[in-house]
């Protein structure tokens, strides 16, 4: 479960005469497939991101989860943001675990679920700590636990590492292919990073320029489980070579 599949689809706002955001997007992610949606700024990633979580509609076309048509938001699929947004007045685990109780989960089921989340994310030892004392890549994993302890069918990421420095991204991307790699959750991964999109996907999809629409979709035949020092082997840098042609080729 987790498939995910765009068809047609144009998104235009401001009514007729308006600015065209989408044109004929068209693609595919299979079960437990993590794709990067990689382009520059403005050509309709986050959009494509929000329809698909039902944040906003689309113009034109049809954009299916599991077969059934997307109207609204859904805890089937989770979202992780650029700034985590987390409730500052509570802790982590209270933060983790508001999700589960909202819905009307039973309670022993969510906090056996939060456990096992804030284990694989690294955060067991700092349940009690408010948003305030975290750093912005800790605040960042209690986001990812936040939207996993749903057990979404897919992961919808939108640039999520975006506001960090460097090497707390780098670590960050670490954590998020391990996380993956044990729970195999769809991914819908949005950034302009390409050397994040490589190093996480199975297939980069690169967009053009307004009005977006699917450029290339280029698999990523990298050997998993990947680490950092994929980063330096040379298929990866081919891999970079080809995609930065396409970018170029994006903005016009």
């Amino acid at each position: 479960m987790g498939t995910i599949a765009f068809s047609n689809v144009s998104k235009i706002y401001g009514g007729t005469g308006g600015v065209q955001a989408l044109a004929e997007v068209d693609f595919h992610i299979g079960e437990g497939e993590f794709v990067a949606l990689l382009g520059p700024s403005g050509c309709g990633k986050s959009t494509l991101l929000n329809i698909l979580a039902g944040f906003e509609g689309a113009t034109g076309g049809d954009v299916r989860f599991d077969g059934g048509g997307v109207t609204k938001p859904g805890p089937d699929r989770g979202v992780v943001f650029q700034e985590a947004s987390l409730l500052p007045w509570l802790n982590v685990w209270d933060n983790v675990v508001f999700g589960p109780k909202v819905q009307g989960i039973a309670k022993p089921v969510y906090e056996e679920r939060a456990r096992r989340i804030l284990d694989i994310v690294g955060l067991s030892q700092f349940t009690e700590a408010l948003p305030v004392q975290l750093s912005g890549g800790m605040r960042q994993r209690v986001g990812i636990a936040r939207a996993l302890v749903m057990e979404p069918r897919a992961l919808l990421m939108d640039e999520p590492f975006g506001a960090l420095d460097a090497q707390t991204r780098l670590s960050m991307q670490e954590l998020l292919l391990d996380v993956w790699q044990k729970l195999k959750t769809t991914v819908l991964f949005v950034t302009h990073d390409i050397d994040e999109a490589i190093l996480l996907a199975d297939r980069v999809c690169v967009m053009k320029a307004r009005p977006g629409r699917i450029s290339r979709d280029i698999p990523i035949t990298l050997p998993r489980p990947r680490s950092i020092d994929t980063l330096t082997d040379p298929a990866f840098v081919g891999f970079k070579a080809e995609i930065m042609a396409e970018m170029r080729g994006a903005h016009h």
